[in-house]
């Protein structure tokens, strides 16, 4: 059980968002000792394939192979808005944990849930500093929240990227978790896009993109909405111990 203030939450619309888009990341931050939570905005109930209770199993499954502890929460798979009710959930959740930087959605993702998120957890991180807002833990706004890119709908240019070479692989056994949601022919399932080949074939490259811009096998990458502050400019680029 992680003890707070933890050091990462990283929220995602669907069970498999945050495996799929910064499961590298997030692999990497607890292989080096730090606190990480995942959370997920819905159990994927709406899905093409794979019941509420797949979903969840196929959860847990991962968040297992990622070392992670895990939540899901209740702002309603398709139907996501950002209303009072929904990120009173995630303020709650972040009040919490206190966490320290969050990762969630970017806001140009083409499918309409995972722009919401952005949206209602980019609010609820604000208003979780806010006093006058009541929840059973003290008000607490993390330092830092940051979007990973997803399927946006226009070429994005990323702020930073991480090198995920050493935690490749384990991303992808990750998602090879999501038995019902990817390429798997064992399963009996409607043919959806991310279930085809076609797709799973392309998070390498996606990968291998992203990584050839700072010079490494493997890369997931991120913007911020403001400028990030950097102390010593020549720490980008000590050698990693």
């Amino acid at each position: 059980m992680s003890t707070p203030p933890i050091d990462l939450l990283a929220i995602g619309a669907h069970p498999d968002d945050v495996e799929l888009f910064c499961g590298g990341t997030v692999a990497k931050m607890v292989a080096a000792g730090r606190s990480v939570v995942v959370a997920h905005l819905s159990a994927g109930e709406r899905g093409t394939r794979g019941s509420r209770e797949e979903r969840l199993a196929e959860a847990d499954a991962a968040a297992k192979i990622l070392g992670v502890e895990w939540h899901v929460l209740d702002c309603g798979d398709t139907r996501m808005e950002n209303t009072e009710s929904n990120r009173e959930q995630i303020i709650r959740l972040i009040r919490e944990l206190k966490p320290t930087i969050v990762l969630t959605h970017d806001p140009n993702d083409r499918h309409p849930d995972h722009r919401k998120a952005n949206e209602m957890v980019t609010d609820a991180c604000f208003y979780a500093g806010v006093g006058g807002i009541e929840t059973d833990h003290p008000r607490h706004r993390p330092q830092g929240v940051f979007y990973f890119i997803g399927n946006g709908k226009g070429q994005q240019s990323p702020q930073f990227v991480v090198d995920v070479t050493t935690t490749f692989e384990q991303k992808m056994q990750s998602l090879k978790a999501y038995q019902s949601q990817f390429f798997n022919p064992a399963y009996q399932g409607a043919d959806t896009y991310i279930a085809s080949e076609r797709f799973w074939l392309s998070l390498e490259g996606r990968a291998r993109m992203f990584g050839s811009l700072i010079d490494a096998n493997y890369g997931e990458a991120f913007v911020s909405d403001r400028p990030l502050p950097v102390g010593d400019p020549t720490a980008l680029f000590a050698p990693s111990s």
